[in-house]
């Protein structure tokens, strides 16, 4: 006598939403780490090659100016002389050749630890309308000196800012580059200011580029997590089926003799 036997068939576990939603947010997550990192990395470069963009501009600048002669401006009445409007000559250049700097200024550290402006291209006025004369006048005091000036004056070095500062002309980016004399003695620092709102609409086509990245990577993100859970789903239903079939073919089966 022989009798039939059959194997009882695996019984597995499924969960198709949660594991669809666990997909969707291992792919969300892994997107928006690589986009933040890209941005990260994307504004650093922009943020150098506007301070970089600075500093050439200035460099172009010093070489035009006499720093010699520079020694001689020291009040307002020097401001009306051919040699003073001859040295802001290329520092109304620079400001009118659309390249977004909107001061371009020397200033010199006095004897008494203060601030001075020298040459000033500026023209006179209040052309932005916030209610501060745009121009400066030889030897007037900067009392609002930023931080970074302040130090490019004292260390007499080539200083670049890491982020905005305001004063009494408005909220800007600069860079200082320190004036030498032809017997190599420091004179004064020569700057140049960028507008926050210019420098902030260099960096808006990374923001955007990383914004839509975002919202693609949700996309994408949602799509394979359905298509798991319409997969897991599916292989679900197909395993109920067949624990179905083998209960039923278990209980219709008769020994054999």
């Amino acid at each position: 006598m022989s009798e039939s036997t059959s194997a009882t068939p695996r019984q597995y576990r499924f969960h198709p939403l949660m594991e669809g939603i666990a997909v969707a947010a291992v792919i969300f997550s892994a997107i928006m780490f690589v986009s933040y990192f890209i941005y990260v990395r994307a504004v650093e470069a922009q943020e150098d090659e506007i301070k970089e963009g600075l500093l050439r501009s200035a460099g172009v600048i010093q070489s035009f100016i006499d720093v010699d002669l520079h020694r001689t401006f020291r009040s307002p009445e020097s401001e009306d002389t051919p040699e003073y409007q001859a040295q802001i000559g290329p520092m109304w250049k620079v400001i009118n050749a659309g390249v977004q700097i909107e001061f371009v200024y020397t200033v010199i550290l006095g004897e008494d630890g203060k601030a001075y402006f020298v040459l000033d291209a500026t023209p006179d006025g209040d052309a932005d309308g916030d209610g501060v004369e745009d121009s400066v006048d030889v030897m007037q005091e900067y009392d609002e000196i930023p931080e970074d000036l302040m130090e490019a004056l004292e260390t007499q070095t080539l200083i670049a800012s890491d982020k905005p500062y305001t004063d009494q002309w408005g909220t800007f980016v600069s860079a200082y580059v320190p004036l030498y004399d032809s017997d190599g003695n420091f004179e004064a620092v020569l700057g140049l200011d960028i507008e926050k709102s210019n420098y902030y609409e260099r960096l808006e086509p990374i923001q955007r580029a990383t914004i839509r990245a975002m919202v693609a990577g949700f996309f994408i993100s949602y799509m394979i997590g359905s298509i798991v859970w319409f997969l897991r789903h599916f292989a679900a239903q197909l395993n109920t089926s067949r624990m179905r079939f083998f209960d039923k073919a278990g209980g219709d089966a008769q020994p054999a003799a």
